[in-house]
């Protein structure tokens, strides 16, 4: 893997600062918009060609590394509980074992991408599903929802 120098630069006379691809005047935060809004690598080369493919690989890369110095380790159970469980911050982290009942109206975090916390269970779901949730595969926001509510089918009443 390159160092972060030879993928990422940042100077005051480029771009006001903002961090570029080494060797270009393309935002990195622009490939992390691009992949969030569901857009492949390829589209996001064709569109800046500029950017080679070795760089946008490197930034996911180093992107990745610097994310998993910071992913907390969650205590394994050895069975699935019936009962709700929460964090310190009394968000419901188990949301996917639990059925309606145990959830509706409380502080529940994501079952699918495990990082947005609902305020009152089921308020949101369904905009966060059909355009933010990094949990599900789909790019149409009908076919994200389907999805949610089959694979969640216990936690809707």
């Amino acid at each position: 893997m390159k160092a972060l120098h030879q993928v990422v630069t940042r100077t005051s006379g480029v771009r006001r600062g903002v961090p570029v691809f080494a060797g270009t005047r393309v935002p990195v935060s622009k490939l992390l918009e691009h992949l969030d809004r569901g857009g492949t690598i390829a589209e996001f080369l064709q569109r800046y060609p500029q950017v080679t493919r070795e760089l946008a690989n490197g930034a996911c890369a180093l992107g990745l590394e610097a994310l998993l110095g910071t992913v907390p380790l969650e205590p394994v159970l050895d069975q699935a509980s019936l009962l709700p469980r929460t964090n310190g911050a009394g968000v419901i982290i188990n949301a996917e074992e639990l059925g309606a009942g145990q959830v509706v109206g409380r502080r529940v975090r994501c079952p699918a991408c495990r990082s947005l916390v609902f305020k009152s269970w089921p308020e949101g779901w369904d905009s966060h599903v059909a355009k933010r949730c990094r949990g599900l595969k789909g790019r149409d926001e009908t076919a994200r929802k389907v999805e949610f509510k089959r694979r969640y089918e216990p936690l809707f009443r």
